[in-house]
């Protein structure tokens, strides 16, 4: 009788029309360290797509930009955030990723740049980055840790300019690796003279640092510049003058575009549904952090690096967006 019953309900359920709630799907999307930019714009828009489609749960995991795009090309993770630059060399298994990455795909561009920032005290006497590492003994620079994009930039920043970490602690200084919020405490307790991060404007970390000390933003001279667009693939960018109330001009800065990304394995319905309801409620999308105040869904399929997942191409596709 009981099997009788629920072979009742089914077919009822069935003559109806009625379908049952889809199961929830878990992923993981690895992005960048705690007090982090990427980590707050991952975390909204996670929140956003389970409102919206409690099916798709995705738990945001602190990592790095290069752990992130690692994890993801390898299928450790199934979403994550990614740079251009970084998402190229990962595909093709160029330094400093040891093997090709051939399933990473990009999902949606558009979520603002990062942009490389110093923050210095201004008791350094440093007017220039030329000035800072050319001239100046004893630094002490935290950066973030090994395996992101903060620190790979900063070791490319330093052969620029002929010094390495261990050429520094010669001279009487220190680099620290630590995550965003453990930089802020460093500054602020003054073990460290110098922030380098890369990361979008504005960076909370930053703002936090700076409080109760005399600081100033450091910009990238021409030749700089051009080392790192040319060798390195890094966009021109420009930090914006009112930067954190510290500079009334704006300032050169290497750019890097953010991209969501996804593993390729990942079912292209469940791509094209993440894509769906972010590109259509921009407004909300918007709210999640300042960096993306002018976030438009028309840019995700542009500028990514690397080849599309196919439920994101269909997306596009159907909107127009994407010849």
């Amino acid at each position: 009788m009981r099997r009788l019953g629920a072979l009742l309900v089914m077919v009822t359920v069935m003559a109806l029309g009625i379908s049952a709630p889809a199961a929830a799907q878990s992923y993981n999307a690895t992005v960048g360290g705690l007090g982090g930019v990427w980590y707050t714009l991952f975390s909204g828009l996670s929140e956003l797509v389970k409102e919206k489609d409690p099916s798709i749960v995705i738990r945001v995991v602190p990592g790095g930009g290069l752990i992130a795009v690692q994890k993801v090309g390898d299928g450790t993770s199934e979403f994550g955030f990614g740079f251009p630059w970084t998402m190229a060399d990962a595909r093709a298994g160029r330094e400093p990723f040891k093997a090709a990455l051939p399933e990473l795909r990009a999902v949606m561009g558009g979520f603002g740049n990062a942009y490389l920032q110093i923050l210095v005290d201004k008791r350094l006497g440093a007017g220039s980055m030329d000035d800072l590492f050319r001239n100046k003994k004893g630094l002490k620079i935290a950066v973030d840790r090994v395996g992101t994009t903060d620190e790979l930039a900063l070791r490319r920043v330093l052969a620029y300019y002929k010094l390495s970490y261990e050429e520094i602690q010669k001279q009487g200084g220190k680099v620290f690796n630590a995550g965003y919020n453990d930089q802020a405490s460093l500054f602020k307790d003054r073990q460290v003279d110098i922030l380098f991060q890369n990361i979008a404007v504005p960076s909370s970390s930053i703002l936090e640092a700076k409080v109760g000390r005399e600081v100033m933003l450091l910009g990238f001279p021409p030749e700089l510049m051009d080392h790192m667009a040319k060798e390195f693939a890094f966009a021109r960018g420009t930090i914006a003058a009112g930067a954190y109330g510290l500079t009334d001009k704006p300032l050169a800065s290497p750019a890097s575009p953010t991209v969501a990304t996804a593993n390729a394995r990942i079912p292209a319905d469940v791509v094209y549904r993440f894509v769906k309801i972010v590109a259509e409620n921009p407004d909300r999308v918007r709210k999640i952090h300042d960096s993306i105040k002018d976030f438009d869904p028309q840019n995700g399929p542009k500028d990514v690096g690397v080849a599309l997942h196919p439920g994101a191409e269909k997306y596009y596709r159907e909107k127009g967006w994407l010849k």
